[in-house]
């Protein structure tokens, strides 16, 4: 158990598990779930608090875990496992095994991937134009422990450089790893508040202001990765979030209570752009002695519009 405010290199299931501090640790996945589910999501999805919890995982997570880990870390820490998939239950038990050891079980099909995916980041890493080089000149895994007024807050920093002036952050997709793409679900996903806990807590105990990067790599050939920073309004508004989240948790710890969703009736109101749409639709239909179809009418509006642009 960490009890001592400090940096330090764990292993990830003592981090998963939450051994830091005498009472439950806020990390930056929890302060998400408090700020867009409810605190009741945060109990349940907490280590220390739900009698219940269990981690899941499963294949798709695993592969995640070992691209994370092959670029970080290096090829120490596999388990390949000799099966088209998980379905028989001696693959499963491989599997269940590797991860009692400590290791990342991985299928046998797989491992090409996460090599191609390691080498194809390096290469793309070693031109990238801005200082310092991402994932290079520091330390992998590195986990923050501060407290907040009390309360206890841990982070796990995928890349912490030597100066402890940048953090990188890995993140895979499946999807696009283009900028103008993958920054459409960046504050939907949590990754601003991430950003922001993250930075917070190196500052608490460092006094260091930091930059932080994310580095996103696509999980398919040609494995194309962008990096990632957050423009400063996008870090206020996380560290506004963080702040809140906080206040939040101490609060709840303090009363022992976690309360879920509203118990009341909660109205929708329209948001602005939906009013605008509607208030241009009414516009356009104008209602004379036309003889056609009002649905004609409208067509003809829109088709006009259209061939006016």
């Amino acid at each position: 158990m960490i009890d001592v405010p400090g940096i330090y290199q764990i292993g990830a299931a003592e981090y998963h598990r939450d051994s830091v501090g005498p009472a439950p640790s806020l990390s930056a996945s929890i302060a998400h779930i408090l700020l867009n589910q409810s605190a009741w999501h945060a109990w349940f999805a907490h280590p220390r608090l739900n009698p219940a919890y269990e981690r899941q995982d499963d294949e798709r997570f695993d592969l995640g875990t070992a691209a994370h880990a092959y670029l970080l870390e290096g090829e120490s820490g596999f388990t390949i496992i000799q099966a088209p998939d998980w379905r028989t239950k001696l693959a499963k038990e491989a599997r269940d095994d590797a991860r009692r050891d400590g290791k990342i079980p991985l299928l046998a099909d797989r491992w090409g991937d996460v090599q191609g995916m390691a080498l194809a980041a390096g290469q793309q890493l070693d031109v990238n134009e801005d200082p310092p080089r991402p994932l290079a000149n520091g330390r992998p895994e590195q986990t923050l422990v501060w407290q907040e007024d009390g309360a206890w807050c841990r982070a796990r920093l995928d890349w912490l450089h030597d100066d402890r002036k940048t953090i990188d952050d890995l993140k895979t997709t499946g999807a696009s790893a283009n900028p103008d793409v993958w920054t459409r679900a960046l504050f939907g996903a949590g990754h601003d508040v991430q950003a922001a806990f993250y930075l917070r807590g190196l500052k608490a105990l460092t006094g260091i202001t930091a930059a932080f990067r994310f580095v996103v790599q696509e999980t398919f050939p040609p494995y194309a990765l962008s990096v990632i920073g957050l423009a400063p309004e996008a870090l206020e508004i996380g560290a506004r979030k963080v702040e809140y989240a906080i206040r939040l948790w101490r609060h709840c710890l303090a009363l022992g209570e976690f309360p879920g969703y509203p118990t009341r009736v909660c109205y929708a109101d329209p948001p602005p752009w939906e009013s605008a749409r509607w208030l241009e639709i009414e516009t356009r239909a104008r209602f004379t002695d036309d003889d056609r179809p009002l649905a004609d009418q409208l067509m003809g509006e829109s088709d006009a519009g259209a061939r006016a642009h």
